[in-house]
């Protein structure tokens, strides 16, 4: 409920791309065993990403929502790396690189389902990576923002993870002393 409340907060202070769900999401896949390591991040955005499209003024359920979801699942492929030699650096590393990895795949996905606001050329594709819609702003602060919100929430929750250490697999309750 933090979470999601935290989500819903931060779209309506205007705080763009600040989100503790990728590395959360992140986390809970490299840190946990079992199917049940996705469901708290993935039912939050579930369950707050219409609310957010309706705070916007979008509908519902949009083509938008299959970039975020294949951009979770970008991130998810830094999840065996994470996990085979799991420590704090490391985690940082697979933060950064689960920012930019989002970061790219929404927005290839944004060149291609928005005709309407981006030219099909190498300039277009630029134009979506990083200066975003004319009159909407640059990408590049979601990705600023995304890099500062993972590497916060990731410290947060190694934190948290801490008192936790017992129950964690032997390899990730060491890492997490340090």
């Amino acid at each position: 409920m933090v979470l999601m409340a935290f989500r819903l907060v931060g779209a309506w202070q205007g705080w763009m791309n600040v989100s503790p769900l990728p590395a959360l999401f992140l986390l809970s896949m490299a840190c946990f065993h079992g199917r049940d390591r996705w469901v708290l991040p993935l039912s939050a955005w579930v369950i707050t990403d219409p609310l957010l499209n309706v705070f916007y003024g979008n509908p519902l359920f949009a083509w938008d929502q299959l970039g975020m979801v294949l951009g979770l699942a970008a991130t998810a492929l830094l999840v065996p790396w994470l996990k085979g030699s799991f420590s704090w650096s490391r985690a940082f590393v697979a933060s950064l690189g689960a920012a930019l990895l989002f970061y790219v795949v929404t927005n290839t996905i944004s060149f291609f389902g928005l005709p309407e606001f981006y030219e099909r050329s190498w300039q277009g594709f630029w134009q979506a990576q990083w200066l975003g819609p004319v009159g909407l702003g640059p990408t590049w602060v979601f990705l600023r923002n995304a890099c500062a919100a993972n590497l916060l929430f990731t410290t947060l929750f190694l934190l948290a993870l801490r008192p936790l250490s017992a129950y964690l697999p032997a390899p990730l309750a060491g890492s997490t002393s340090r």
